[in-house]
Formats: structure tokens, sequence, C-alpha cells
């Protein structure tokens, strides 16, 4: 007696470009709440889980929690201010995938033994997602470039104007004077 077993197919995933990019934006962002987290593993997961799929949110939650485990033993902590998309584009849909570049900056302070500098890495990378029924969940990651911004807030050496704040008496702001202005809004 021959038993056929078919797997359930996943729905191809019927929303327009645009869609598509605000759901990515509306899965990724929320991962850097992770910092706030620290030793919670639950929470982590939990996190993790409403982005993640499959053996994606597994290598994810190993990331995120040995960063957070090292982080705590090297007093530090991370504050991210700002997540900032240049470009997201969808690149191709083959079956019930779709599968976007993303060409992102994240800014923030780092705390390190008292100390606070602000930080600002630039990433591309290209994922894939998947509608589960639950809505879409990001199954792979593939990393292309990261880089740290020299100056936080410009391209240029010299900082952002004071100017260009608040039309006052001119000078620079040093960026984590200004990230810590920006806190109290």
């Amino acid at each position: 007696m021959l038993l056929f077993l078919a797997c359930a197919a996943r729905p191809t995933i019927a929303l327009s470009d645009a869609q598509v990019v605000d759901e990515f934006k509306a899965l990724h962002e929320p991962v850097y709440g992770v910092y706030q987290l620290s030793g919670d593993r639950h929470a982590v997961h939990g996190l993790l889980r409403g982005s993640f799929t499959g053996d994606e949110l597994t290598r994810e939650y190993v990331e995120h929690w040995t960063t957070l485990a090292h982080m705590e033993r090297e007093q530090t902590s991370i504050r991210v201010k700002t997540v900032d998309y240049k470009t997201v584009e969808v690149l191709d849909r083959v079956d019930d995938e779709v599968r976007v570049e993303v060409d992102w900056s994240v800014g923030g302070v780092v705390t390190h033994q008292e100390h606070k500098h602000p930080r600002v890495n630039r990433y591309r990378a290209v994922y894939t997602m998947i509608d589960t029924g639950e809505g879409l969940r990001i199954t792979a990651t593939r990393m292309r470039n990261l880089e740290r911004i020299k100056n936080a807030l410009s391209t240029t050496d010299e900082g952002l104007l004071i100017d260009e704040l608040d039309g006052g008496g001119g000078g620079f702001m040093d960026p984590l004077e200004l990230l810590e202005l920006m806190e109290g809004e």
C-alpha cells in the first residue's frame, strides 16, 4: 500500500511591492528592541519570533542571545535611537518567497563602563521572506556589507552645524551631544 504525503503549499505572496517594503520594515525595525531585553531569554525569543521563522529564527536567537551575554559580561549597553532605511527594493518573487535588498543604517549610543559614545553602522543585505499564515516572516539573511560610519551625523568630518538645528550662533555640535539632546524629545 502506497501512501502519498502532500505538503500543504504556502500561499504565494499577493502583496504589491510597496506593501512588501512596508511589511519588511515592520518586521525588521523592532528587532533592534532586543538590546533593551537583557537577560530575559523568553522575551528575546518572543521578540524575534515576530520577525523570523524556521532555521533563521534559531540563528538570530543564538546570535542575539550570545551578543547580549557578551555585553552583560563587558558591562556594555546599546540604546538604539534610529533605524533609517535608505532603500528597500523587491528583487524577485519565486513561488512562495519574496527577496528584498535593503540598505539601512542604525544609530545609537553605546555605553561601556560609564563611557558613552555615538555609533552608526550601515548595512546592506538580502532578506528572503515567506507568508507563514500569520504574516510575512524572514527565513534567510545574506549580509552583503557592514561599515561603521566615521561621523554619526554627517558625511563630513566637521559634524553637524548648530545653525542647522536652531538658527543659532554657529559652531559645531558633537554627535553624542545631539543624540542626548534628542533623548529629551
